[in-house]
């Protein structure tokens, strides 16, 4: 009777640490999911769309706005980090948004 109760106080003791394990790895990679952000390719976005990613991300975008005459006024004409690098949320993207064709 002895054993058996030792053996019982063993498996659960087993599956208690499994659980608090997996518990761990849950909550590590939500949290990881939230601090890491993967970079779409923002070209051809409009800055509205842009600024609306960068508040659900919460990512410091820093806008720069260039005379681009093969794309139309508000479009990303480029970023500064490459389409599908993982960011932390502590690094600033570098948008470039058109002004359409330069008048003289």
């Amino acid at each position: 009777m002895a054993q058996h109760r030792k053996k019982n106080r063993l498996t659960a003791r087993f599956f208690s640490v499994l659980l608090t394990i997996g518990i761990i790895v849950v909550i590590g990679y939500f949290f990881w999911q939230r601090t890491h952000i993967q970079i779409p390719n923002l070209h051809g976005w409009y800055s509205a769309e842009v600024i609306d990613f960068g508040r659900t991300h919460s990512i410091s975008i820093e806008f720069e706005f260039v005379y681009c005459a093969d794309m139309a006024p508000t479009l990303v004409v480029s970023q500064s980090i490459a389409p599908g690098t993982t960011i932390t949320d502590d690094m600033e993207l570098l948008i470039e948004i058109s002004k359409g064709i330069e008048v003289r």
